[in-house]
This record gives C-alpha cells, structure tokens and sequence, in this order.
C-alpha cells in the first residue's frame, strides 16, 4: 500500500500573513530599482517567480527575466525582518494548528485499504472510527538540515481504544480525532496495539509499520521562496510540525504543477524511496485557489480545496477538487478528506 505525501498550500490555507508579502516586494524593488512599486501582479495561487516576472513587465523593467534571481535573492535576505509584521498583523486560520499536530502524530495509517479491511463498522477504510491513526513521526524542527528524515518525537500510548486489526498512537498532548481519547497525561509509552493489523511490536511496545501500514509524511507546496515560507509558518506556531526538507517553493519552479513533483522527488530522496513512491493519488494536495487544484489534478495528485482564501466553495469544487471543506476547523473532517 502506497504512503502518503501531504502538501500544505501556506498563505489563505494555513495562515493570513497580514500582506508582509507585499511589504517584501516593495523593499526589494527599491533596492533594485531605486523607486517604489506601484502595482502588483496577482499572487494567489502562484509562484514567486511568475509574480515576480510579471510584477517587473509591469513595472516597465526591461528585461524583466534577468532580474527574477537577483529578486528572489532580495526577498530571502530580507524574509527575518518581517518575522515581528506576520507575529503581529498575521494568524494562523483555524484548525491549522490541530490538523498539523494530528496528521504529525500519525506518522502510520493502518487498515485504510477501502471495504473490507481493518476499520469501524460503516466507516471502513475512513478516518472517522477510534483507532484509525496509528505511529508517530512529526516534521523536521526548527533549522533541521534536509540531509535526513523528518524527526521523531515522543510516544503517548493510548489505552482502551476499539475497533477490528487497528492500533493508536498519539504524540503527548494532543488529541487525535477518530481515536476518540486525549492523549494529554499519559505516559510517554509505545504504541499499544489493540489489534495488530500485520506490523510488528517491539520490546518496547513501539510497532512497527507492516503491509497494511501507510506512513505519512506532510510538508508544503508553496508559491513563496522557501525563506519567506519559513518565517510566516514560524511567527504563527506552525512550522515545527512539517519537514520542510521535502517542501516544494516559489523559488524551485514557475510553473506550479512542477512544484508537485519538485516536493515528490524530494519526499523520495529524504526517505530513501523509489522515484514512483508518491505517484498519483499518494500525494494530496491541499489549498485554497483554483491554480492549487489545477497543479494537483496536472500532477495526476489527490486535490483538495479549503475555502478560506478568496475563492468560494463553489469555485474549488468548479476547479474539479476532488474534495471541498469550508475551512480546517473540523480536524476529522479534514483528515477524512485527505484519506477518504
């Protein structure tokens, strides 16, 4: 069974950064140019590059490609300094935090093969029975280097959960939707396996992912430089549960269907994967323009639509996402959407 690589859009996904993108490309356009910017090119949805390039053509610059690096360069050197802007002017949208916390505590996914297989009554092969999530992994921390695997954190056990050839597991203080138990208190134990659906327990009660198993791993697919990506998630308490070593940035590409397999290939490289290890539908990705659908469907991805930017539900669903949720409030909801 194929794991799982999940994409976060950032800005109108995750978090509002309150227009610090805006301020950015001012100060680096009158470093460059020596006069102010007076008008933008459209940024949801896109790349730096692409916003930069148009953003210059209209600007009157001649020969606008030949200043997109020395731009991009500019907006990284200067990324830090709006760190306190987004703290102050920014949030992170509702939900953001939970749904990050919860999929970074479900490093495996057991039984979810469809009818049939390991899971609670009428939601089989769905994340919405107890003891659907199971094993830990979360993202990379702060200033990790890409080199290596997204790291590790503490194990809560979770006791008493039901449900048919399933186990749980949990990251202390946070409470995993469809597990149906907080975590908070509990002991930093293994995983205790309520019913093993084919992995391994080890002496230490950790198990081990077997042929049922699918890990998780979640980073973002971004139109911002990675540098500005990292201070807007950091500022708003959302950067420590993704690996951004695997991320895909306004910087890689231009083009956004090719950040998806930037981010894959990545994924592959960091985990020690084949190059198809996060082919079609192992990979969702979730935003909130129609230029994300577009880029997931392009990259034969899962798509998923949050309609908490500024396009509406019915615009997403028009884009042909495959789901559709008004906002990542409802984790359960969110998580079922990304596995449904």
């Amino acid at each position: 069974m194929d794991d799982v690589l999940v994409l976060w859009d950032i800005d109108g996904t995750l978090l509002n950064a309150g227009g610090v993108g805006r301020d950015l490309y001012d100060v680096v356009f009158r470093q460059l140019f020596g006069r102010p910017l007076s008008s933008y090119a459209p940024m949801a949805g896109r790349t730096d590059r692409a916003i930069i390039l148009e953003t210059l053509t209209q600007a009157g610059v001649e020969e606008p490609r030949r200043y997109v690096d020395p731009f991009i360069a500019g907006l990284g050197a200067h990324a830090r300094s709006v760190g306190s802007a987004v703290t102050e002017r920014g949030q992170a949208l509702p939900g953001a935090a939970e749904v990050l916390a919860a999929l970074a505590a479900a490093r495996y996914l057991a039984g979810l093969g469809g009818p049939g297989g390991p899971g609670t009554g009428a939601g089989a092969g769905r994340l919405g029975g107890a003891g659907d999530l199971v094993g830990v992994g979360a993202g990379a921390g702060a200033g990790a280097a890409c080199a290596g695997g997204s790291g590790g954190r503490g194990l809560g056990s979770v006791a008493g959960a039901s449900g048919a050839g399933v186990s749980v597991a949990a990251a202390p203080g946070v409470a995993v939707p469809g597990a149906g138990l907080p975590v908070a208190g509990l002991p930093a134990a293994g995983v205790v396996t309520v019913a093993d659906a084919g992995g391994a327990v080890d002496k230490r009660g950790v198990r081990t992912d077997g042929p049922g198993d699918r890990r998780v791993y979640q980073s973002v697919l971004t139109g911002n430089i990675r540098a500005v990506a990292e201070v807007k998630l950091a500022a708003l308490g959302l950067r420590d549960r993704l690996d951004l070593c695997i991320g895909a940035y306004g910087d890689d590409h231009e083009d956004r269907t090719e950040l998806v397999q930037v981010a894959r290939r990545r994924a592959a490289g960091v985990h020690g994967r084949s190059g198809a290890a996060f082919a079609g539908t192992a990979t969702v990705v979730i935003g909130d323009t129609p230029l994300d659908i577009a880029a997931a469907l392009a990259a034969g991805a899962r798509a998923i639509g949050v309609a908490t930017g500024s396009y509406a539900a019915a615009d997403l669903t028009a884009a042909g996402a495959h789901a559709v949720l008004p906002s990542l409030a409802d984790t359960a909801l969110v998580l079922d959407a990304i596995f449904g």
